[in-house]
C-alpha cells in the first residue's frame, strides 16, 4: 500500500465538501484502509504547503478533495523551480467543488465512490502541466502551475464574478449565470499574443483561453480538441462580438461547436506570451491570479495522475 496523504478543502462547493467529509473519508477507507494522513485546509495556499510537506516526508499518493482551485493548489505543491519534487509521486482526484472542469477533461465519473475506485484501480497517466508567469495585484511578478486552463479577459472576469458570489447553486448555474452577465457588460481589449515566439497576433478580443483540458467550469467545452497529454496547449481567441452574437453563441460553448464560428479562432502552441497596453485580468483553473503581461508554457507529461482505464 502506498504512503497516502489526503488533502481536503471543506469550503469547496460552498461548504458542501465539509458537510460530506465523513462520507468521502469513509469511501477512501473502504478502498485504502485507515493508513493515510489527512490535511484539512483552512486558508488559501494551505493545500500547496501540505502537499509539499507530504511529498518531502515520503508520500507516494496525494489525494486532492475539492474543486479545480483546490486541485491547482495541490499541483503547485508537486513542483519547485519548474521541476517535480518527486517525479514518481501520484495525484488522485476526488472532484467536489464549484468547478469540475478538470475532472470532466479527464472523463472522471461524478460519483464519489467511483472516483475513489479510479484512484485505486485506474491507470497511471502522465499528463502535461501549464506554468504561467503574471503580474499580481501589487505589480510583482509571480508564477503558478495549472492543469486545466488559463484565461485572459472575459473568462477571468467570469471567475471574478463567481468568486464574489456564493457558490451554493453549483458549478453549472454559477458559471453559466456569470457568463451571461458578463456577456452584457464585458468590453473587448486589445491583446498582443505571441505563439512559440514566432507567430504574433494583435487584435481586440473579448477573451483568450489557453487550455490543457477540454472543459472548464460548469461544463463548458471551451477547447474541444485539447488533450491533457499531447505536449501542447490549445488557444481559443474570442473575437469582438455584439451583445446579440455573444448571447446567440453562448449555448454552443457547451457543445464545442463554437470553434466553427467566425467569432472564434483556434490554435495550438507550447508557449504563449500575452501583453496589452492596459491591465487585463488573468485566471487559471477557476482562480483569479492577477493580470497581464503573462507568459504561459507547457511542461510535457510532468505529472503522474490516476485516470480512467
Amino acid at each position: 500500500m502506498p504512503k497516502i496523504h489526503v488533502i481536503l478543502n471543506p469550503a469547496s462547493a460552498g461548504g458542501k465538501t465539509g458537510r460530506r467529509q465523513r462520507k468521502i473519508l469513509s469511501a477512501i477507507c473502504t478502498r485504502f484502509g485507515t493508513e493515510y494522513r489527512l490535511s484539512v485546509t483552512r486558508k488559501p495556499l494551505d493545500a500547496t504547503e501540505s502537499t509539499r510537506t507530504a511529498i518531502r516526508d515520503g508520500a507516494e499518493l496525494i489525494i486532492a478533495v475539492g474543486g479545480d482551485g483546490t486541485i491547482q493548489e495541490v499541483v503547485n505543491g508537486f513542483f519547485s523551480n519548474g521541476l517535480p519534487l518527486n517525479p514518481s509521486c501520484i495525484l488522485g482526484i476526488i472532484s467536489s467543488g464549484t468547478g469540475h472542469g478538470f475532472a470532466q477533461s479527464l472523463g472522471l465519473p461524478s460519483d464519489i465512490e467511483q472516483q475513489v475506485d479510479v484512484i485505486c484501480d485506474g491507470r497511471l497517466r502522465a499528463i502535461d502541466v501549464g506554468r504561467v508567469a503574471f503580474s499580481d495585484s501589487h505589480e510583482e511578478r509571480r508564477s503558478r502551475y495549472f492543469v486545466n486552463e488559463c484565461q485572459v479577459g472575459f473568462g477571468a472576469a467570469v471567475v471574478q464574478s463567481v468568486q464574489s458570489r456564493r457558490k451554493l447553486a453549483g458549478g453549472l448555474l454559477a458559471f453559466g449565470s456569470s457568463t451571461l452577465i458578463n456577456a452584457f457588460r464585458h468590453r473587448s481589449q486589445t491583446l498582443v499574443i505571441t505563439l512559440d515566439r514566432v507567430f504574433e497576433i494583435t487584435q481586440a478580443l473579448v477573451g483568450l483561453a489557453i487550455a490543457n483540458g477540454a472543459y472548464t467550469g460548469g461544463g463548458m467545452n471551451l477547447a474541444p480538441r485539447a488533450e491533457v497529454d499531447d505536449g501542447l496547449l490549445d488557444i481559443l481567441l474570442i473575437h469582438e462580438q455584439s451583445i446579440l452574437e455573444r448571447i446567440r453563441n453562448f449555448p454552443k460553448i457547451y457543445t464545442g461547436k463554437h470553434i466553427e464560428l467566425e467569432g472564434f479562432s483556434y490554435y495550438q502552441a507550447g508557449e504563449i506570451a500575452v501583453s496589452s497596453t492596459e491591465k487585463v485580468l488573468l485566471a487559471a483553473d477557476g482562480e483569479l491570479l492577477g493580470s497581464t503581461p503573462c507568459r504561459v508554457e507547457v511542461l510535457p507529461q510532468a505529472l503522474q495522475i490516476k485516470s480512467i482505464g
